[in-house]
């Protein structure tokens, strides 16, 4: 590195301690100032802020598209989030704001009665924060460590160390505010790096026309489609991937994950619902942009044999091909992306386990100022062992992670985003059976039951027994041998199953507490009983608004996709194709905005309240 890259460097790092030092005095008031930015984030922070803590590094684009084109991206996530972010912006991000909690463990009393509702909410909060949290910093740390390691030449464990270390201190100074406001400018810069990034590398290759004839001579021509085709998509992979969008929104790693940590810290509904569409256009084409050019040119540049381990590919390039200067911005960038993702989630899963268990079980009558040096303490303890955790997992294995982080870790639990909101039986042993089993069903389905039974009793078994217990349960994330609709499948149906009969085995909720519930979040769906027992007739009108809802969210879910297909179709040199879908994707979205807003002045929401109003 020259020294005007390490100049950059220290720059960025002075850069966002201040930032945390300009927040601190107010984050230091209470909890939900730490956690929930005092409910006072401007809809357009929301929008980065989900944006940053989705993306890390972006270095994972760019593998995908390197090693499957477009289609990688749609296997990836893309068909699900077309229909999750229109559908939470609409339903789900209004009931959050309603509830008025500071985490998503909270939504357990308010939904739930009794001491199986409070032991529960303990439990939700360390798993939510040692399984959920803990297991995506840790990917996030491990990508960081994968990336920027070799571009520095340092050790994994050196660039975690120190910027791990930098990752803590910011986030424990200023919790969501310097989190939040620190991801608004993270996220430009690794839009800048990239892009400027992607430019070299596509004039290193002759230009972008160039780029395009000689990616569609070597890999062929389906590689840059706009849409899979072939054998990259099958149809039933195509049908879970969108039975997995549908309920996304409410599931544990989307609409109620940092995200909905954003919609509760959000000024009030309006700022929660825009937040969420603009974090919607932010996150499926303009965050891509600059990674798309990326992977273009270094598709056009290497072979796909010459490169041994994909996840390191955006390092080898930046280390070839950026000049000083440029390389600083990118390993600034690169950062920048990382410690976004990583400080997002670790202050939203150290929000579990102080409001839910300190504040509620262990001191429910401490000060704040305990609280919040509780936060701080659980925060950082929480980002060090995610931190170690990362520097363990082997760079090889980062492909069948990305899609284990976006998809099979959460797919036992995804029939809860629908039953708790919209069916008033759900109860909460159903909910702890969904939640609970989610991780550990997800882990052996995808990474095989070898990964989980050390070689030695495997080998002592078959030696004593005579029990072969190799290869058990296969690893589903061999895509090669096992589409990703069986893996899918396997786990949505065990988890409806036994949601569905834990539930069903269970004494319903109290009435009290479901009515309560109703009242306060305004769910849909089916609470016939807790309707009659509040004497509310009016089922006319609510069909009517509900219908009006489905609407908006069929022009979100039209928009998104037609946004994403026009992003696809031009950077695969499908102009024409590209046109046509931009076109439909403005008609669409003036449609979708209009919509919404409508809605937005049915329910009395005008316009945003500014802080203080």
């Amino acid at each position: 590195m020259a020294t005007f890259d390490w100049i950059i460097l220290a720059i960025y790092c002075i850069g966002i301690m201040v930032m945390a030092l300009y927040f601190r005095a107010r984050a230091s008031r209470g909890l939900e100032e730490f956690f929930i930015a005092g409910r006072n984030l401007p809809w357009w922070v929301i929008g980065f802020a989900d944006v940053a803590g989705y993306t890390g590094g972006g270095q994972g684009f760019v593998m995908i598209l390197f090693l499957s084109g477009y289609a990688g991206l749609w296997l990836m996530a893309w068909v699900s989030w077309v229909i999750w972010m229109p559908l939470v912006a609409i339903l789900w991000a209004p009931m959050w704001r309603r509830l008025g909690v500071v985490t998503t463990g909270e939504f357990i009393e308010k939904r739930y009665a009794g001491t199986r509702a409070a032991v529960y909410r303990n439990m939700y909060a360390f798993y939510a924060c040692c399984v959920w949290g803990l297991t995506s910093i840790a990917y996030g740390a491990a990508w960081m460590a994968a990336t920027t390691s070799p571009v520095l030449g340092w050790s994994p464990f050196q660039v975690l160390l120190v910027f791990g270390a930098i990752t803590v201190i910011y986030s424990l100074i200023a919790g969501l505010f310097a989190v939040a406001y620190n991801d608004v400018v993270q996220f430009v810069i690794l839009m800048g790096g990239n892009l400027a990034l992607g430019w070299v590398l596509v004039a290193k290759a002759g230009g972008i026309t160039a780029v395009w004839a000689k990616v569609s001579a070597e890999r062929g021509p389906h590689f840059l489609n706009a849409f899979p085709s072939g054998d990259s998509l099958l149809v039933p992979s195509l049908i879970a991937l969108c039975l997995q969008g549908l309920f996304f929104a409410g599931s544990p790693f989307a609409g109620e994950g940092w995200t909905a940590q954003r919609f509760m810290a959000a000024r009030n509904e309006w700022h929660a619902i825009v937040g969420q569409i603009s974090n919607g256009v932010l996150a499926l084409v303009v965050r891509l942009i600059p990674f798309i050019i990326v992977a273009l040119g270094a598709t056009a540049l290497y072979p796909r044999t010459s490169v041994a381990v994909p996840a390191a590919l955006w390092g080898e390039v930046v280390k070839k091909y950026a000049p000083p200067g440029l390389f600083g911005l990118l390993l600034v960038s690169s950062l920048a992306g990382y410690m976004a993702a990583i400080s997002s989630i670790g202050n939203w899963a150290a929000s579990y386990l102080v409001n839910d268990v300190y504040r509620r079980s262990l001191r429910p009558h401490a000060t704040q100022k305990e609280f919040v040096l509780a936060s701080r303490v659980v925060s950082g303890l929480l980002l060090v062992a995610a931190f170690a955790w990362g520097g363990m997992i082997e760079p090889r294995q980062l492909e069948k992670w990305i899609l284990f982080i976006n998809s099979s870790l959460i797919v036992f639990s995804l029939p809860l985003a629908w039953l708790k909101w919209f069916w008033w039986r759900t109860n909460a042993v159903g909910d702890m059976v969904g939640i609970l089993g989610g991780f550990p069903a997800g882990y052996i389905v995808w990474f095989g039951s070898d990964s989980v039974l050390p070689v030695g009793l495997r080998v002592s078994l078959r030696h004593v027994l005579g029990l072969n217990l190799n290869g058990l349960i296969p690893a589903f994330s061999n895509l090669d041998r096992y589409p990703f609709w069986v893996g899918f499948s396997i786990l949505f149906s065990m988890g409806w199953a036994c949601i569905l009969a834990a539930t069903l085995l269970t004494r319903p909720e109290p009435m009290e507490i479901l009515q309560n519930f109703f009242r306060t979040a305004k769910p849909i769906g089916f609470w016939g009983p807790v309707r009659r027992s509040l004497g509310i007739d009016a089922v006319e009108a609510d069909h009517a608004n509900l219908l009006h809802d489905l609407k908006a969210c069929a022009l979100g879910i039209l928009f998104y996709f037609l946004l994403t297909t026009s992003l696809f179709s031009l950077m695969g040199g499908h102009l024409t194709q590209g046109i046509v879908a931009l076109i439909g994707a403005v008609v669409s979205g003036v449609m979708f905005a209009k919509t919404a807003i409508s809605r937005l002045k049915v329910i009395g929401i005008v316009a945003p309240v500014k802080a203080g109003d």
